[in-house]
């Protein structure tokens, strides 16, 4: 028994770490698509610097810190003023 109970719960957990974003973009777009459509063009009209603040505000005054926490927004921020391909 105990046996089939640590096998059940070991595939659960391989199939939540499956689900879950591993990169600093999967994370933008899995967290900020839960609310809203993405729309990386507007993103991409805000000085590099400027962008993390788009996360605080969402976090702050839109809800987002319950979906987002804090770890996850650093994360997010970092890749918006770092990392986001524009054009």
């Amino acid at each position: 028994m105990v046996p089939a109970i640590v096998l059940a719960l070991s595939g659960a957990a391989v199939l939540w770490w499956r689900g879950q974003p591993h990169t600093p973009e999967a994370l933008f777009r899995a967290r900020c698509s839960a609310c809203h459509e993405l729309r990386a063009e507007r993103v991409c009209g805000f000085a590099p610097a400027l962008r993390p603040a788009i996360v605080d505000t969402m976090r702050r005054l839109h809800g987002a810190a319950a979906v987002i926490d804090g770890a996850e927004a650093a994360i997010i921020k970092r890749y918006l003023s770092e990392e986001l391909p524009c054009p």
